[in-house]
């Protein structure tokens, strides 16, 4: 009896348990007190076993109901806030445990000093947070860029440049949307809330041939009306960037009109060039080119119009009209031709060069449930383009010319891309896929001394899947994907096919200490004017000629990189090689004339080998917090060209740096650099020098500033390469003394008027920007 009894007792208290309503409610809100909404809401066990999960609403709010008495884990997270995991011990009944913060994981919470770095890095990329006098002492996107002194990076916010250290070419993004430069100069940033510098481009940045990708994660503007102009013109020289923009909010939607003016009118660039020819049963001609100075300029302009209308968590629909127009009447350049025992000759090359290009871009993306999203992207575009070239030598410097040669092209080009992309994240690892397709036709007729039309047909299909995760310390990110390549002009071409691993690997061997590893392989498809079948007589002794027979060729890259930093210090030592097989490079023949004289033939062809060492050390150091940094950076390349009929070796070292000032209202930055030098095929390119100072004061939203772009040299900008063929050798320089300690002024001004409503953009932006044309 006592038995049943007990048993009676034990089942009403399971039933009185059971009859209990548990329930785990509360509201999840940023640093300001603004609800989160569709916030990742995961009930665990105490064991960390999973028991249910739900997101909060537009207003922040969450209900976890019809639960079971038990010691819960309740995990928040949501993208771009730190994750909040609260214990919970022995809930019964109803508990609502109010409002839970979450604290934006790439700003400085407000009334707290953060004590160590600010810089997180990840394994393909590093997640640097701006501080407060770096936000407050820029302007635009290239000067916040600057003031934060990233590792690799070369910047030059007067020319509104972005490059890494060797000159290759950095893509910029904003809220990974590929962005222009007018969009990048009318960055606020103070709606910046974290700079991703991925200085190891993923599978999904493996056809986009760039060396590292700036992501500037921003606030959108919302509700309401913002705008502003931003002007940058020299004092007494033709050079200036000018931009203009506003964008207006209602509801759901976004409306935006942007127009940016790039120009430079220069009248002192002047070429100077040291020749050798060593033609077949012929003395050896010797010539020295005296640069004579001309004109050179051009006016580029880029209208756009864009309109998107996102319904948070649910889509996103972009489209942006884009209208590129480039004039540029004068490429010119003379010389005085000096060679033993013949007659001094004057040579005269005028060029003129011109393009507009409209596209049309629309972007799609559905946010699904579970973590998930799907995004298509199609971009119409349509290039129309004209290049002159005359080129003359005279016995006097306006004579009747001796001897010309002149041609001109006129090109059509359509294109269609279409990419999407597919990503799914799950516990323990983020799952990404994407397709690209491009598709274009290219119609040119060279005019002239060359009367000849070319049809071209081209196309290019990509394919990856990315895994990207954490196994205990070690982050991973591997990456699969394969291409396809195809050409055709007149029944010639080619097909090509890659399979293109990528993989990366992070680990913190100690405190504050990362140490990486990545491996790429790549392809490299010949440019569409390198497979013009078209022959250019330039001078009296060389010609050009294209190569329709020209393949595509793989490049395998691996990179070991060591970091360590601090809110004070950033140390980076980094080294890497690079292996091309059957690169296209330089291929140059002496041929013979029907009249039995001979001339120099430049073309590409496919030659055996490329290799290329390079080693790296970067250092920072806040000298004074919030007021004084510098940082400083130096290398070495080591290359090695093998051609079909030649070897070359050439090894250079770099330096370089750069210094930032900010206190209260005024700002001052300064960078230097020496010369980039490369080899490749048979030339070896000695880059430019690079300096500048900038000065500025910001007053509420008006920004005033003087800079002086390359400061103490009075030969101003200059640039060079070298040709160390067995036939031919050269020796060429270009200086434009007009950019010589050049003072610019600086003005802008913004406004932001309205209510804030948080705008979602898209992801990938697709462009088409190659002409094909033979210049």
């Amino acid at each position: 009896m006592r038995i049943f009894v007990c048993l009676l007792f034990m089942l009403g208290v399971f039933l009185a348990v059971s009859a209990q309503q548990v329930e785990i409610s509360g509201r999840v809100a940023d640093s300001k007190g603004q609800p989160v909404s569709y916030a990742n809401i995961t009930l665990q066990h105490s064991d960390s076993t999973f028991v249910t999960g739900c997101t909060s609403d537009e207003k922040g709010r969450f209900v976890i109901n019809k639960l079971a008495v038990d010691n819960y884990l309740l995990q928040i997270s949501f993208v771009g806030y730190i994750t909040q995991v609260i214990r919970l011990d022995n809930v019964s009944g109803t508990l609502d445990i109010g409002t839970v913060p979450l604290a934006d994981e790439a700003i400085m919470l407000q009334g707290v000093t953060v004590k160590a770095s600010n810089v997180m890095k990840r394994v393909d990329r590093q997640i640097v947070l701006p501080t407060d006098k770096q936000v407050k002492s820029s302007n635009s996107g290239y000067e916040l860029i600057g003031h934060m002194q990233l590792a690799g990076l070369k910047v030059n916010s007067i020319e509104r440049k972005i490059t890494t250290v060797s000159g290759g070419t950095v893509q910029l993004r904003i809220n990974d949307i590929e962005a222009s430069t007018a969009q990048v100069q009318a960055l606020r940033p103070d709606e910046v809330l974290r700079v991703e510098y991925i200085d190891n481009p993923g599978v999904r940045y493996a056809d986009a041939e760039v060396e590292a990708v700036i992501n500037y994660v921003v606030r959108r503007a919302k509700s309401g009306v913002s705008g502003g102009v931003d002007f940058m013109n020299a004092v007494t020289t033709g050079f200036g960037d000018d931009n203009l923009y506003i964008r207006a909010t209602h509801k759901l939607s976004q409306f935006g009109l942007n127009y940016y003016l790039s120009y430079r009118d220069y009248d002192d660039r002047k070429v100077d060039e040291e020749q050798m020819f060593d033609f077949p049963d012929a003395d050896v001609r010797q010539r020295d080119l005296i640069g004579i100075s001309t004109p050179f300029n051009y006016k580029d302009h880029s209208i756009e119009a864009s309109y998107n209308i996102t319904k948070p968590e649910k889509y996103i629909f972009n489209a942006v009209f884009t209208e590129n127009i480039y004039d540029s009447p004068h490429g010119d350049y003379g010389q005085l031709i000096q060679e033993t025992g013949k007659t001094d000759l004057y040579n005269y090359t005028r060029s003129e060069y011109n393009y507009n290009s409209p596209s049309l871009d629309l972007y799609y993306k559905k946010i699904l449930p579970h973590d998930q999203f799907l995004a298509l992207n199609a971009v119409g575009t349509y290039i129309n383009s004209d290049y002159k070239r005359e080129y003359s030598e005279a016995y006097t410097e306006a004579g009747k010319p001796v001897s010309s040669y002149n041609y001109g092209t006129d090109g059509s080009r359509y294109s269609l891309i279409g990419e999407g992309i597919y990503q799914k994240t799950f516990k323990e690892v983020t799952l990404t896929t994407g397709v690209k397709y491009m598709q274009a036709y290219t119609h040119n007729r060279y005019m002239g001394d060359v009367n000849e039309s070319t049809e071209m047909h081209n196309s290019s299909l990509y394919g990856y899947v990315q895994a990207q995760g954490k196994w205990e310390q070690l982050n991973y990110s591997l990456g699969i994907g394969a291409s396809r390549q195809t050409f055709d002009e007149s029944e010639e071409g080619f097909t090509f096919y890659m399979f293109r691993p990528m993989l990366s690997l992070s680990y913190p061997v100690f405190r504050g200490a990362n140490l990486r590893y990545n491996f790429t392989c790549s392809p490299s498809i010949p440019s569409l004017s390198a497979l013009s079948d078209i022959r250019q007589q330039t001078t009296d002794l060389e010609v050009n000629r294209g190569n329709r027979h020209l393949d595509p060729y793989r490049s395998y890259t691996n990179r070991l990189q060591l970091s360590w930093g601090n809110k004070t210090m950033n140390f980076q030592l980094s080294g890497g090689h690079r292996y091309s097989k059957n690169p296209i490079m330089e291929q140059i023949d002496c041929v013979v004339q029907p009249d039995g004289s001979y001339i120099i033939e430049y073309s590409s062809a496919n030659q055996k080998s490329f290799t290329q060492w390079n080693g790296r050390l970067y250092a920072s150091v806040s000298v004074v917090p919030d007021l004084l940094s510098v940082s400083l950076y130096g290398g070495v390349n080591s290359f090695e060209s093998k051609g079909n009929s030649y070897l070359h070796h050439y090894t250079a070292w770099y330096v370089g740096g750069d210094v930032s000032l900010n206190y209260k209202n005024f700002s001052l930055y300064g960078s230097i650099g020496n010369r980039y030098n490369s080899l490749y095929g048979e030339s070896i390119d000695y880059g430019e020098k690079s300096s500048m100072i900038q000065c500025s004061y910001k007053w509420k939203n008006l920004n005033a500033g003087v800079g002086v772009l390359y400061p103490f040299t009075p030969a101003g900008w200059s640039a060079g390469w070298k040709l160390m063929n067995e036939r031919v050798q050269k020796k060429s320089w270009t200086y434009i003394k007009d950019n010589a300690n050049m003072v610019v002024l600086t003005l802008s001004w913004n406004f932001n008027y309205g209510h804030k409503h948080r705008t979602e953009d898209k992801l990938m932006n697709n462009v088409d920007r190659e002409t094909g044309i033979a210049r």
